[in-house]
């Protein structure tokens, strides 16, 4: 629709400047046929004035067109911010398993597995998660999350514009995160999903440097529900021979919060503990966790 649009505006111009040019050649060519001076002088002005006139119409006409251009590049602007407010409710994790491999450097890598869908057949173009990481504030800036691999479908995209930067903050209570600083943005996968594929796969591998400085007192690995997930999963394992455990500083094995606050959500945090295990590392696997929610799940180290 809007490219037919276009093109019966280009059509219409086209055939005002084609009608200009025929007016200013048969008055040229009436000019040139005259043999008296005076009406040679006024049939030249008349024509020196339509042509400053259409000058003045085809500018504006191209100022028109240039601004309808720039509206419909916002109109699509906005169009991409409703869909990030909308998609959440456009897709479906049918499974998400993520994989933390923490080194006793302070490293990790992250691997996120998942299986999606969109059950209105809508398009998607690409959908996006939180991701955050605690460092220390003599770090440089935005180098805590690094994409290394991004497949959809066994198809790879560029790792390099999958992370999208939002903030680098102290937290309200930074002795909670012994003076750390937290670097947030997301992660976005183009998924592109349509009424004729409703349904994929995809995988997105991390690293998280230095996020686990302290992972032999405590360390929390974080995962947000931003969409409707019918089962999650979250394996915590070391490398090197460092082994992984829960907690025993942790009031819970899972501690769950809603996106945006840092109050604890207790009766949440009980339930989803109870599927929180420790044998060989940690594993935490549910049916049932809530939309909005923040994970953390507080883990130790010993070498």
């Amino acid at each position: 629709m809007g490219q037919s649009r276009d093109d019966g505006v280009s059509a219409a111009f086209a055939a005002f400047i084609s009608a200009v040019v025929s007016i200013a050649l048969t008055i040229a060519g009436t000019l040139v046929s005259l043999r008296s001076s005076a009406s040679q002088t006024a049939l030249f002005l008349v024509l020196t004035w339509l042509l400053i006139t259409a000058s003045i119409a085809t500018g504006l006409v191209a100022v028109w067109l240039l601004a309808d251009r720039i509206r419909k590049g916002v109109r699509d602007l906005a169009h991409l911010r409703d869909l990030e407010a909308y998609v959440p409710q456009l897709i479906r994790f049918r499974h998400r398993h993520d994989t933390f491999v923490i080194s006793s450097d302070g490293n990790a890598t992250l691997r996120i597995s998942c299986d999606v869908e969109s059950p209105n057949a809508a398009v998607v173009p690409w959908i996006s998660f939180p991701m955050i990481a605690e460092v220390p504030p003599e770090n440089p800036p935005w180098t805590s999350v690094s994409v290394f691999r991004v497949s959809v479908d066994g198809v790879e995209s560029d790792p390099a514009i999958a992370f999208v930067r939002r903030e680098r903050k102290i937290p309200a209570d930074p002795t909670a995160l012994d003076g750390r600083l937290v670097e947030s943005g997301a992660v976005r996968v183009p998924v592109s999903l349509d009424p004729g594929r409703t349904r994929c796969s995809f995988t997105v591998e991390l690293e998280l440097c230095g996020a686990f400085g302290f992972v032999e007192r405590e360390e929390k690995c974080y995962t947000d529900v931003s969409y409707v997930t019918e089962s999650l999963e979250v394996t915590i394992t070391g490398r090197d021979g460092l082994r992984i455990s829960s907690s025993p500083y942790a009031q819970n094995r899972v501690e769950a919060q809603q996106l945006g606050m840092e109050m604890p959500d207790a009766p949440e945090s009980q339930l989803q503990s109870r599927y929180c295990q420790t044998a060989d590392g940690v594993r935490w696997k549910t049916a049932q966790a809530k939309l909005g929610y923040r994970y953390a799940i507080p883990v130790r180290g010993r070498s």
